[in-house]
């Protein structure tokens, strides 16, 4: 008979499928799980008052026999299934970021904030806190490596979930010579921020220009299988490109059109940055292109292409913000173009300003960030459009002041496990 003491998987079982069912309730009567509420001090109160309740369920588990059930294999072994099972659900099922809808009814698709997700890892986060204060209690050194990993597991799994409402995400904009402070969310929403970055200076690696034959469509050929590409490496010469052979003439790697120099050399900057590439149209291209190693330029490559009896010489370039791309008419259905350049590195040199005074000159490049004031500088984008030539930086700004914690309780789990291994080889001997 169910409940009668002892209590088995039965009890056990039925304690994570009745927390499940009252997260379903929760779900569809409440709507998701608002972090957000548990934002600095909510979170720190809150974890108290659980470690408050873990300490009170110690002291009265003689007394209370459902309080003895929460350190034993019946209680925990359900809700682990149960938490694994959500946990391989929610790996592989595409989920939505931080602050959007779920896309899908029963909202899944955000398993963060989904009701019976939250209270069964609540659940077990009870448990192992539970099986934490046990074990302190009763310590011994054969008891260390599980004291570690319990206490760690709960470490990371309380102050990474009540902690994620400190986390913050921002996008940052800089413009070249103008110091910037505010930061932008998901939502779209203005911070200021404790802190200023001024963009030096941004610097590209490209991977080399390549070319390739597009269809009337504009389409790579071949169509049904990975494109052919013509890579122009230093020193080439002539390659075979789909029955075409390609021989390079001249090679230009900062160019532009002979006619947009003139007029860049009698215009004003003001004025020539403000006529638009659809005006330009009319005069560019009409006498090749020279060597301009200024703003606005791109890789240019004079070609000879044969196939057959068919000879055709012509510019090939992919063109810039100042000019459009140029492509070499092979016959009336194919044309020798040459694809946006991809960038291989990217990076900027800042200066960062905070308000305690501190002034730093640092690069921040792609998988390569900058900590400051509590606050991680990414670089995350750049004006793509002018490409080699952006004024303006992209940065992603991070500070999730909870992480700390979180570290702390991932370096418990691995002293505790590396004691594991200790102890058990003294055994064996």
């Amino acid at each position: 008979m169910m409940w009668s003491q002892p209590w088995t998987f039965r009890e056990g079982t039925a304690l994570s499928v009745g927390l499940l069912l009252v997260g379903a309730m929760l779900q569809m009567s409440v709507g998701p799980v608002e972090w957000r509420l548990f934002v600095w001090p909510a979170n720190i109160v809150a974890l108290c008052l659980l470690v408050v309740l873990l300490v009170m369920a110690y002291i009265l588990r003689e007394k209370v026999y459902a309080f003895r059930f929460l350190t034993t294999v019946y209680a925990a072994v359900p809700a682990l299934a149960c938490a694994a099972l959500f946990t391989v659900v929610m790996g592989l099922t595409k989920q939505v970021a931080d602050g959007h809808a779920a896309k899908d009814l029963l909202g899944i698709t955000r398993m963060l904030s989904f009701w019976p997700f939250v209270l069964i890892y609540f659940w077990m986060t009870i448990i192992i806190g539970e099986l934490a204060i046990v074990q302190a209690t009763r310590f011994s050194w054969q008891r260390l490596p599980s004291f570690l990993c319990h206490t760690g597991l709960f470490v990371v799994l309380t102050c990474g979930t009540l902690g994620s409402a400190d986390m913050q995400k921002l996008k940052m904009y800089c413009t070249q010579g103008k110091p910037e402070w505010r930061g932008i969310d998901d939502a779209q929403n203005m911070h200021e921020l404790p802190l200023a970055i001024e963009l030096q200076q941004f610097s590209i690696d490209e991977y080399a220009p390549k070319l390739v034959i597009i269809d009337e469509k504009g389409v790579p050929l071949p169509e049904a299988k990975k494109p052919a590409e013509l890579h122009l490496e230093d020193g080439i010469k002539s390659e075979n490109l789909l029955g075409w052979t390609i021989s390079v003439v001249k090679s230009l790697p900062d160019g532009v059109p002979v006619s947009l120099s003139m007029m860049r050399d009698n215009m004003p900057a003001e004025m020539m940055s403000m006529m638009k590439m659809d005006s330009l149209g009319l005069v560019l291209n009409k006498g090749g292109y020279v060597a301009w190693d200024k703003p606005g330029s791109a890789y240019v490559v004079e070609v000879v292409a044969k196939k057959g009896n068919t000879v055709r010489r012509g510019w090939v370039t992919c063109g810039s913000y100042m000019f459009p791309y140029e492509g070499l008419r092979l016959d009336a259905h194919h044309t020798l173009a040459m694809p946006q350049r991809e960038p291989r590195r990217y990076a900027s040199r800042i200066q960062v300003l905070t308000k305690d005074g501190e002034n730093v000159e640092t690069t921040v490049e792609v998988n390569h960030p900058y900590s400051i004031a509590g606050w991680k500088i990414y670089q995350l984008s750049y004006n793509e459009q002018m490409g080699k030539w952006s004024d303006m930086s992209v940065f992603e700004l991070v500070t999730d002041p909870w992480l700390p914690a979180v570290y702390a309780g991932i370096y418990l789990l691995l002293f505790g496990a590396i004691f594991m291994f200790v102890f058990a080889g003294r055994k064996k001997k």
